[in-house]
């Protein structure tokens, strides 16, 4: 088949084996928590998952006479609001298309330029559509933003841009076809289509550090700081017409995401309670916030309000409880359930992030990861799984009692057939097992996110994704951004460690013909720094910065560039390769 994805789907509905492995099953159930799913075998996607998303409408909302929120036109909302003689903007999307389809209905209702445009925070959900809105205006418009806005910029465009936007673009299913077999959604809104996106043409020129008031063309503003997503974020209250844009903050019609799987050190849950109660005391008649529904009764604003700030403080008390009665985060999940009220609450449902998952992480950064008898006996998962294969009856048994669960306990399949590849990574049976499973587990959960990650993460290991070249673009951008030395410094987390013993070499760079700097290799490190002239040097290299560039995107690695002589070298070719071979 063409599709290996839609391949093992069909494979999985066709996984039904037996076995007479009860005894085994039940002797081992310690290992993990066995979650039994109850579903027909041809489900494809859980059904309140799609009775969900399908509720989850693109249009242009119109609020009172002058403000419309972009509701799920993309990823992110958005919103316009309509002065005297002009529009002011408040956010932009992520990418041209779903962004100029907004402004299109928008100029169904008047055709006033922009003005002016707000960023709450500089995500690039929140900017990468500017274009569509700004491509016929002047670049005089003034563009308000959070004061220490290119904190939020450097934050995404570290050392660690790659693994963070993989894990961005699994979570919200980027990579993957959208429909059954594929993404539905995820949770707040449709899964983005991937295009390109504006690289910050239109930055703040007005940085807001505190609350201030001001009048644009006729609109009375609120522009003030607010905790949401990252510390750099303002909301934006019209005091006259009593709505309320909030970026990404907690003031959401969805479970608050105070903590995300692919892991943002910078939420601080208890600001974002500080945050959903100041929304409270402004008693809104609406809310527009960065995702999920547009908030228009100001009754069930107030009430859903009120779960949120109560919700957020029981995750903060229930792990703080098991922290500080040195209770692990493990019995902390396997005694906790939501509150009633909570959940069963329509809007409330965990269909984005898992709560459990919140709870981990603010557990992670509440008290580490060792504080518990599992903790402090833990082998790591290789050694583990050279244990407990054994221990369960060897190899063939292992696999049967994946194979028989792929269908009832995908979760524990999945696994079991996970310490099999542990054990052999070529083992493909066990791997086939794992990625039916996965899928399995996805066409059940009720986690968007869970599903996209399990989905991408199969279509990956199957060569249906590849990351290097999807954000190749946008690494590359941010890389040229560095000066030599900090471009250079990108090397040390591509050095192969544990080949570098008592290894100690020195190469002399020079970067299209201007400064020189020192590689040295020592003690398993390296280091990046002036050229010392009494220390001796391997080799003399010289190179451009867009062949670094290109070993740091994966399009070649440091010896490649060496035989091609894309780096030319000064010195003993033998020595010259050594080095080279000792990074990734």
């Amino acid at each position: 088949m063409n599709n290996p994805l839609a391949f093992l789907i069909s494979k999985t509905r066709s996984v039904m084996k037996c076995c007479a492995l009860l005894s085994l099953y039940l002797s081992i159930s310690v290992v993990a928590q066995a979650q039994p799913v109850d579903a027909p075998a041809d489900q494809r996607a859980n059904p309140a998952v799609l009775a969900h998303q399908n509720t989850l409408v693109p249009g242009l909302k119109r609020i009172g006479n002058r403000v419309y929120g972009a509701e799920f036109m993309g990823y992110s909302n958005f919103g316009f609001i309509e002065g005297d003689t002009g529009i002011i903007v408040v956010d932009a999307g992520w990418f041209p298309a779903p962004t100029a389809n907004a402004v299109a209905l928008l100029r169904e209702h008047t055709t006033k330029p922009i003005i002016a445009v707000i960023y709450t925070h500089l995500h690039m959900d929140h900017y990468g559509g500017i274009q569509s809105i700004l491509s016929e205006q002047g670049r005089d418009i003034p563009v308000y933003g959070p004061a220490n806005w290119q904190a939020t910029v450097a934050m995404i465009e570290n050392v660690t841009q790659k693994a963070t936007f993989r894990r961005a673009f699994m979570q919200m299913g980027i990579p993957l076809p959208e429909g059954l077999d594929g993404t539905v959604g995820n949770g707040i809104g449709p899964s983005p289509r991937l295009e390109a996106s504006d690289a910050l043409s239109y930055p703040p020129t007005i940085e807001v550090s505190e609350a201030m008031s001001l009048t644009i063309d006729g609109v009375a503003l609120d522009i003030f700081p607010a905790e949401g997503d990252v510390p750099e974020h303002l909301w934006v209250w019209l005091p006259d017409d009593e709505v309320l844009f909030v970026g990404d903050a907690p003031p959401h019609g969805v479970f608050p995401a105070v903590e995300t799987a692919r892991f943002e050190m910078g939420r601080d849950p208890n600001k974002m309670m500080a945050s959903v109660q100041k929304a409270i005391d402004l008693n809104p008649q609406a809310i527009i916030p960065g995702h999920s529904r547009i908030l228009d009764q100001q009754a069930d604003i107030r009430e859903l309000m009120s779960l949120t700030r109560d919700t957020i403080q029981f995750l903060i008390d229930q792990v703080d409880r098991f922290y500080l009665s040195n209770r692990s985060v493990d019995d902390l999940l396997n005694t906790i359930e939501l509150p009633p009220a909570v959940a069963n609450h329509p809007q409330l449902q965990p269909y984005y992030h898992r709560w459990e998952w919140m709870m981990q992480q603010r557990f992670v950064k509440r008290s580490g990861f060792i504080d518990d008898w599992m903790d402090y006996l833990s082998h790591n998962a290789y050694d583990e799984a050279a244990r407990l294969v054994p221990a369960l009856g060897g190899r063939d048994t292992v696999i049967e009692l994946a194979t028989t669960n792929v269908t009832s306990d995908p979760q524990w399949a999945a696994r079991l057939a996970t310490y099999l590849l542990l054990t052999n990574p070529d083992d493909t049976e066990a791997r086939q097992v794992r990625q039916q499973a996965s899928i399995r587990f996805a066409q059940v959960t009720t986690s968007t996110n869970q599903r996209n990650y399990l989905l991408g993460l199969v279509a990956e290991e199957s060569g249906d994704i590849d990351f290097d070249r999807m954000l190749r673009g946008p690494i590359s951008v941010s890389l040229a951004k560095l000066d030599d030395a900090a471009l250079l410094a990108r090397l040390r987390s591509r050095l192969i460690a544990e080949k570098a013993d008592d290894v100690d070499m020195t190469i002399r760079l020079t970067l299209d013909d201007s400064q020189a700097y020192d590689l040295q290799i020592i003690n398993n490190i390296l280091r990046v720094s002036w050229p010392d002239k009494e220390r001796p040097i391997t080799a003399a290299w010289t190179t451009s910065r867009e062949t670094i560039i290109a070993v740091l995107t994966n399009q070649l690695s440091l010896a490649q560039a060496l035989s091609n002589n894309r780096i030319v070298s000064n010195g003993s070719p033998l020595t010259s390769r050594r080095f080279a071979s000792l990074f990734e």
